[in-house]
């Protein structure tokens, strides 16, 4: 049975791909929410507490699942401090937003990833607003942009040094979706991300790619 691990699985964009996940056959899944729960009830789904933000409870989620062998690992969770419209540096919501998006993600990644099955994959959920080449680039909402670049690098890093195991990293813009973090005028819909997400982690791509909508886009 191919094992899922899922980071920020209570709502949004997470929620829609265990629920996409557990739809299938042959597959579970382990998600995590800053609480340990999640509205999901699954024979094949395990929910457990994780903030990105703290080193201790990285380590206490990592003996959690000790023994535990990971085929597709999701760095879905993130968030997003500032308002809409701020340009200004706040170095408090910086490092805040930092901790959860980056550090954390990296602390999270690197505590299991002896635990990632060889021709496995790591996806993480990077943005649009991370990239150089982002069409509509303005000044706003600099901490978040700022983190999911630094984790774009780190995305391409890690794919050269776990290339000799076989496992694939990725990257992944969703665009602009109807989230907590998106709001309702987004056009698109967390169950057409999720459908992105699945099909990447099933298919055969290139390593260090960053992906929308199915295809390679610029970083």
């Amino acid at each position: 049975m191919k094992k899922y691990l899922i980071t920020g699985c209570s709502r949004g964009i997470g929620m829609a791909t265990v629920k996409l996940l557990l739809d299938g056959q042959g597959v579970s899944v382990i998600g995590t929410s800053t609480t340990g729960h999640c509205s999901v009830d699954h024979p094949d789904f395990r929910c457990y507490s994780l903030d990105l933000s703290s080193s201790k409870s990285i380590k206490e989620f990592s003996r959690k699942i000790a023994g535990t062998r990971i085929d597709v690992l999701i760095n879905n969770a993130a968030v997003l401090l500032e308002k809409w419209n701020r340009t200004a540096i706040d170095m408090e919501e910086l490092r805040k937003t930092f901790n959860v998006n980056f550090f954390g993600t990296i602390e999270f990644t690197e505590q299991i990833l002896n635990s990632v099955n060889e021709g496995g994959h790591i996806i993480n959920i990077s943005s649009e607003w991370g990239a150089f080449s982002e069409l509509n680039f303005d000044a706003h909402q600099p901490h978040y942009k700022m983190s999911k670049t630094a984790l774009n690098m780190y995305t391409k890093l890690l794919s050269k040094r776990v290339e000799a195991k076989n496992i694939t990293v990725s990257a992944l813009d969703p665009g602009w979706t109807q989230t907590n973090m998106g709001g309702s005028e987004a056009p698109r819909k967390p169950q057409d991300v999720a459908h992105e997400i699945v099909q990447l982690s099933k298919s055969e791509v290139p390593t260090g790619g960053f992906w929308h909508q199915g295809k390679i886009r610029q970083w």
